[in-house]
């Protein structure tokens, strides 16, 4: 039986291990109220909005809808159902995101 080289058992483990993402430090938690900010109001489309303060994201929707996070590479980082009311969003790293909740994807900059 061959050995393969030291290396390329690596690059194989490598490829074949899940991606290091913030999957470990994602918090989803409802709050009462979204925070009053002048910071960036992403969307009010379809009764969905999205705000970005303090690092965090709120969503605020009127009814169930999925909301998924993408990195701008598209690999996804968190996805969840959103019943009515406001989440709060603790992604737990700075970078650019890609949001999607129901039809209406937007670019978040944490």
């Amino acid at each position: 039986m061959k050995r393969l080289p030291a290396l390329l058992v690596l690059a194989l483990g490598l490829m074949i291990a899940e991606p290091i993402t913030a999957r470990n430090t994602v918090v989803w938690e409802p709050v009462p109220d979204r925070p009053v900010s002048s910071e960036s109001r992403l969307s009010q489309q379809e009764d969905v909005e999205v705000t970005v303060h303090n690092g965090s994201v709120y969503i605020t929707v009127d009814h169930p809808v999925k909301v998924e996070v993408f990195s701008i590479l598209g690999q996804l980082i968190t996805q969840r159902q959103v019943e009515g009311g406001t989440i709060r969003l603790t992604l737990g790293q700075r970078g650019i995101f890609i949001l999607k909740a129901g039809s209406t994807a937007k670019r978040i900059n944490l």
